[in-house]
């Protein structure tokens, strides 16, 4: 897969690993803007989930997805994440008798051979210490049939963004180094044997105020704030800032998604 040579992806790890021990509580008000429906309808349009059927939500975090899964879909959900932090915050939530909560990692899966029907990442591929183990894991895992369906951004997604256009222009070369891009994509999960692979890009309008984006900042609750040097993370907060100080005027925020979906 494409890497810069500027970023330190063992550095990035370590750093996204001690961010979510951290975020834990913080860590559902920076992702209120998660179109759940949406997914769902990705992922039964083109796989058939019947009630005895599993649905894996790997890197669940605080199970908001995982929950809103097993509210709205016929089968099993299981939500696993490494965190047991995560977890316990999981835990809080109002329980289904459809979901099942376990803690590990994605290139281990604690998970028999053609078991589950569908997988579903959110914005974690980038996360992934081992990212073709995950995919062989999930491609071991999944009924003939099944679908992996990856959140993540294109780069040229990425490159569009505002907030890493002007906010904070440091963390563009971070970003791109860790986001696979679409061709990366391709190439690996038809190596490991699925039999297709297509995306789906999609942009929704959105807006964002100066200062809501400076309290993600401040409480860093995005993963990628973990990584600004403390130079960027002044340059940005001072941005911001002077926008708030300016009336605080909503900016267009597109909401920019990519959606990887892979048949077995």
């Amino acid at each position: 897969m494409q890497q810069t040579s500027l970023i330190n992806l063992e550095k990035w790890r370590q750093i996204s690993k001690e961010h979510f021990s951290r975020i834990t509580p913080r860590y559902d008000q920076g992702r209120d803007f998660e179109e759940k429906q949406r997914w769902i309808a990705d992922i039964t349009s083109r796989v058939s989930i019947e009630r005895r059927d599993w649905v894996l939500d790997a890197g669940c975090g605080t199970g908001l997805l995982a929950a809103q899964f097993a509210g709205q879909m016929d089968g099993r959900v299981l939500g696993l994440d490494p965190a047991r932090a995560m977890l316990n915050q999981a835990l809080q939530k109002p329980q289904r008798s459809n979901l099942s909560w376990a803690q590990g990692i994605s290139e281990s899966l604690p998970l028999a051979v053609e078991t589950i029907k569908a997988v579903f990442l959110s914005q974690v591929w980038h996360h992934l210490a081992d990212q073709e183990q995950a995919a062989s894991e999930f491609f071991r895992c999944l009924k003939p049939g099944g679908g992996l369906f990856i959140k993540t951004f294109s780069h040229e997604q990425l490159r569009a963004r505002w907030d890493l256009q002007f906010i904070f222009p440091e963390l563009m070369p971070l970003m791109l180094g860790i986001y696979p891009d679409v061709t990366d994509f391709e190439q690996l999960l038809k190596g490991i044997g699925f039999s297709s692979v297509e995306f789906q890009s999609a942009q929704r309008e959105n807006s964002l105020l100066p200062s809501q984006l400076l309290t993600f900042l401040r409480e860093k609750a995005w993963s990628m704030f973990s990584f600004l040097s403390s130079q960027g993370s002044a340059e940005g907060q001072a941005r911001l800032e002077a926008l708030v100080a300016a009336g605080d005027v909503p900016v267009s925020f597109p909401d920019f998604q990519l959606l990887v979906i892979a048949l077995k």
